[in-house]
């Protein structure tokens, strides 16, 4: 039962922290995207205004607006993909799109159905399902891998021209054995 226990708790907090990454990952990623992609579009449209600000005579017929050229200036000179990646991390949130306390709030809001399927999606899932479906194919394997290697078999298995696993020098061993078996009327004695 203790071995159990530590199972479940080992693979929800394995199954927590994935998917918390992936959740700040994703953010991240998005919120760069779209930092980036305004800031390419910002630039080109600003393209006219940065050509004409350099021009002395446009520059003074703006006097009471000259900050609109220096910003225009500024964001030239500003790599895109470090914009992106600054206004990604001046946003970024402990849990994904929200912050934690907002993300609690929702999921209480949700009421049990809620809180019943993140049970079900981070606990039994990985602790029960998972094990049980993994434990299922190791016996199916040991028995597959049985039922071609043992020698104290009695039946040889038939070859199945369609199966590409199976290797011809052991069944060219198993026929060899099971003519000595069938001829001498005694188990054949490996050594």
């Amino acid at each position: 039962m203790k071995h159990e226990l530590i199972a479940i708790s080992k693979n929800a907090c394995s199954i927590i922290t994935v998917s918390w990454i992936s959740i700040l990952i994703v953010g991240r990623i998005y919120d760069f995207h779209v930092a980036y992609i305004s800031f390419i579009e910002r630039t080109k449209s600003e393209e006219w205004l940065l050509e004409h600000c350099q021009d002395d005579h446009f520059f003074h017929k703006m006097a009471y607006h000259t900050d609109v050229c220096a910003m225009v200036v500024g964001n030239s000179i500003i790599w895109p993909s470090l914009y992106g990646i600054n206004e990604s991390m001046s946003k970024m949130k402990l849990c994904g799109f929200y912050d934690c306390a907002q993300l609690l709030q929702i999921i209480y809001n949700g009421g049990v159905p809620v809180m019943f399927c993140i049970v079900l999606l981070y606990i039994v899932t990985p602790s029960f399902i998972l094990p049980m479906l993994q434990r299922m194919y190791t016996i199916y394997c040991e028995n597959v891998l049985m039922a071609k290697c043992s020698p104290n078999l009695h039946t040889i298995p038939k070859r199945d021209p369609r199966d590409k696993f199976q290797h011809s020098m052991f069944y060219s061993l198993l026929d060899d054995v099971g003519s000595t078996t069938m001829n001498s009327g005694s188990k054949a004695r490996f050594v």
